[in-house]
């Protein structure tokens, strides 16, 4: 008995790891950019960055994901907390931007002409923007408006990958909101990403529940670094967190999670099966 007891408890120590281990960002809602001819990969995002910039794993943008909490993650091999350095010197990262009335301009949008991070009046049709804090790993939301000032990406010829940075105006929705930073992530736990031989960062925790939890609604994410050197783009729909009827409702578990318990609670029953007939 006391030696189907430590089986058992190893067992299920090995499941709990092996559940701990697995990465599940939700359904990958990454789109097109439409900057340049479309590359290879998932959403013919992963392995490309925009025309005339550097193709290089170090400014790879992959993906944005989505789970059923509008809990929202973006992947990329690019150094999202730290930024990225250059012959113009360090290169960081922006601000995610979100719109949800369909206004959101992307792509061929070469309106600006001025060289450099230029502020403008301009939120690009967005509504809402996480302005985010990599060092303290937290960021406040503001809502936009006809006041806000938005920072552009340095490069003229890359005007496509604007906003890169919000910079003032706007109301304030929420402040300090934390989210985590992952790096080291391979292929398969970032979602499948090929990384161009690099392992992968992923940015996730951005709650998205703050734009109206009682309805679902469409909406685009965006999010580029400081030389608009890629462009990020997503497009999903978040769900309503109120349930009909009111009451507190629990997340359906991961699929992957149910099999790995599944598997592993049938292999503890035919363990006790096992010892219990050598009693």
């Amino acid at each position: 008995m006391k030696k189907l007891m430590e089986i058992l408890l190893i067992s299920a120590m090995a499941i709990m790891l092996t559940v701990g281990s697995a990465f599940a960002f939700g359904t990958e809602i990454t789109i097109f950019d439409e900057n340049g001819t479309e590359g290879v990969g998932i959403a013919s995002e992963d392995n490309e960055a925009e025309p005339g910039m550097v193709q290089s794993a170090a400014w790879d943008l992959e993906g944005f994901f989505l789970d059923d909490s509008n809990i929202l993650t973006m992947v990329g091999t690019y150094n999202f907390k730290d930024g990225q350095d250059s012959s113009i010197g360090l290169l960081e990262s922006g601000d995610v931007f979100i719109d949800v009335d369909g206004d959101a301009r992307y792509g061929d949008i070469h309106n600006l002409l001025t060289q450099g991070n230029t502020t403008v009046n301009d939120t690009f049709g967005y509504d809402y923007v996480l302005d985010m804090d990599f060092e303290d790993l937290t960021y406040d939301v503001y809502a936009l408006g006809a006041d806000t000032m938005t920072i552009t990406s340095y490069y003229a010829q890359n005007q496509g990958s604007n906003p890169w940075r919000y910079a003032s105006g706007g109301t304030l929705m929420a402040e300090g909101v934390s989210f985590d930073y992952l790096t080291g992530l391979s292929d398969a736990e970032s979602g499948g990403f090929s990384g161009w031989g690099a392992t992968h960062n992923a940015v996730t925790g951005l709650d998205l529940s703050f734009i109206d939890p009682n309805i679902s609604s469409n909406f685009v994410a965006h999010f580029t670094m400081e030389c608009g050197n890629d462009n990020l783009m997503g497009a999903g729909t978040l769900t309503s967190t109120t349930p009909v009827g009111g009451g507190g409702m629990a997340d359906a578990p991961e699929p992957a999670t149910m099999l790995l318990l599944g598997s592993g609670l049938a292999g503890l029953a035919g363990l006790r099966r096992r010892f219990g007939k050598k009693a």
